[in-house]
């Protein structure tokens, strides 16, 4: 259980960090595009075109600029490091083996951001050793997420225990980072 001090300090840390993130546009377009199909009727088949030669371009520089090893090779120096087994770490993380075994095995799966953060809190890593595992599997902690500045109200605190945050998420009416 929360002690109550414990969440209502959050909640006050969420008044003072939490960014609304705004969508702007500019007001020529706003009113001519109330309605999002009239949007998608503007974009000519040429433009489509174009916007999947960029896409199969950038799958090419990725995969020739991609960096050996990832995410699974810098979780796994993490965990020597911090002296953890494996089973230590993804118990810690509250993840499941079969699961475990997907982001280190040879298929190399991509974890889901919640995945990681589990995995960066069970390593008890400072923000900025957080920030750089976060930033091998493609993340980043933002101001305008709820879910993310409570994480970053975790690290300053020292809040590393997963049922901890899970439950801190909890009371400020955020999805928990893993399923038990």
């Amino acid at each position: 259980m929360i002690d109550e001090k414990i969440i209502a300090d959050l909640r006050e840390y969420l008044k003072d960090h939490y960014i609304p993130q705004r969508v702007l546009m500019a007001p020529e377009i706003a009113h001519s595009f109330s309605d999002v199909s009239l949007l998608f009727e503007k974009i000519e088949i040429e433009e489509v075109r174009c916007l999947r030669d960029v896409s199969d371009d950038a799958s090419k520089y990725i995969k020739k600029h991609r960096k050996p090893g990832g995410f699974a090779h810098a979780l796994d120096q993490k965990r020597k490091e911090k002296g953890l087994t494996p089973a230590e770490l993804y118990k810690k993380a509250n993840i499941d083996r079969r699961q475990y075994s997907r982001f280190m095995g040879p298929e190399g799966r991509h974890p889901s951001m919640n995945t990681v953060i589990s995995f960066a809190l069970a390593l008890k890593l400072e923000r900025q050793e957080f920030d750089e595992l976060l930033k091998t599997a493609g993340y980043t902690l933002s101001n305008s997420s709820t879910r993310d500045v409570c994480i970053m109200y975790c690290l300053e605190k020292g809040i590393y225990d997963i049922d901890e945050v899970n439950a801190l998420l909890f009371a400020i009416g955020v999805e928990a980072l893993t399923r038990e």
